[in-house]
């Protein structure tokens, strides 16, 4: 592939996004960004012609509320400025998960802006990729309250300028946890597709994503989950990604491919159960990119990782695989933000026992099943 045929990459990252706090215990710890980063510059992938570094806007109190609702906000805006409300716990505000942190407004809305920015870059032809990594874990949050570390949907509000456009989009979510958020953005809709691909709600918050959320009314089939058992690893993720997600996509034709890539499926993250490694995932990101050159439009954000290692190199190898970049092997050497860091890829994760491996098996298979009998239909495949 020549230099002029490589696709035109966004990259919407500011330092700035790494740099606050949520609380001190708290597992979502922005400084993660930080350190991908540092090793993104270390590879020599920010000095490549067809990725432009790009500086996010702050997302408007419109664009915000286009997702939210007005009181909502306003509550949100009001506890980040220092102010105490008696209420705020109605919103999902002040909780363990969504703690309360001096401007968390706009902290927020920086990551939405970071969204809004790939986006329009994407919808207006200067870029057929952008990525945002610092977008995709608010993928939790719901109209009128905070969940699981989301305040603002991002990707919700960002697909709502792309509805307005007349685009219709695929939004593909491969976070371990379900992205309940966005699907109740959309659950009537049938302008998105929406597929989450994830660990069981038996086993994981938020508890939901199962096969038999499929949409309402005009939405009705264009909801898709695809809960996977715990302990699931490469090989068994991929042949759920198969035969689920290409041929939908394919069938849909979206004008927009929109994925939310959270790392938090790795064999070490500490808040999941999920067992892929880096090579796993960033196959999962060239199964994207194939999918995303065909339809010509993609934008993809980061999401949940909590292992500081795993999303340093999978989302550094996520950028090299949406810029056709090859990685060396080893880390280099001059990387010095984490400490013993030497390979991108992963030795495997420990075997499970073989009465354990066809429990998940079954599991897994049972849900390829339920999605093919339930929304394959829909779409006459």
């Amino acid at each position: 592939m020549t230099t002029k045929d490589q696709p035109k990459i966004a990259f919407a990252y500011s330092e700035e996004l790494s740099q606050y706090q949520l609380s001190p215990e708290h597992p979502l710890r922005p400084i993660r960004l930080k350190h991908m980063h540092e090793l993104m510059k270390a590879t020599g992938l920010m000095n490549l012609a067809n990725i432009a570094s790009v500086q996010p806007r702050l997302a408007t109190r419109d664009e915000i509320e286009s997702a939210h609702d007005l009181d909502y906000v306003s509550n949100v805006s009001a506890v980040s400025n220092g102010s105490v409300l008696p209420d705020s716990s109605k919103y999902g505000l002040g909780t363990p998960d969504n703690p309360i942190w001096k401007g968390m407004y706009d902290n927020t809305a920086l990551c939405v802006g970071t969204t809004l920015t790939a986006s329009e870059l994407v919808m207006s032809g200067r870029a057929n990729i952008a990525f945002a990594p610092a977008g995709g874990v608010h993928h939790h949050a719901m109209r009128r309250y905070a969940s699981g570390f989301g305040v603002f949907n991002d990707a919700v509000i960002a697909m709502n300028t792309m509805i307005k456009s007349g685009l219709r989009i695929a939004y593909v979510d491969i976070d371990c946890h379900h992205g309940d958020g966005v699907q109740a953005g959309y659950y009537d809709s049938d302008q998105v597709l929406t597929i989450s691909i994830h660990e069981s709600g038996q086993w994981l918050f938020p508890g939901t994503g199962h096969v038999q959320e499929i949409g309402e009314n005009n939405g009705l089939g264009y909801s898709v989950n695809i809960p996977l058992a715990p302990y699931t690893q490469d090989t068994e993720w991929h042949a759920a990604f198969d035969e689920l997600i290409t041929p939908l996509i394919k069938t849909f034709k979206p004008d927009v491919l929109f994925t939310q890539l959270g790392i938090d499926t790795h064999f070490q993250d500490p808040l999941t159960h999920m067992s892929l490694t880096t090579q796993g995932f960033n196959l999962a990101v060239k199964k994207l990119a194939k999918l995303g050159s065909e339809i010509g439009k993609w934008v993809a954000v980061g999401g949940g990782g909590y292992d500081f290692s795993a999303v340093a190199r999978s989302w550094t190898m996520a950028l090299a695989t949406m810029a056709d970049f090859n990685l060396p092997q080893q880390v280099p050497a001059s990387f010095d933000s984490l400490k013993g860091l030497t390979k991108f890829g992963d030795q495997a994760p420990p075997q499970n026992e073989s009465h354990y491996l066809n429990e998940i098996r079954q599991f897994n298979s049972k849900t390829i099943e339920e999605v093919r009998a339930l929304v394959f239909p829909k779409f006459r495949i």
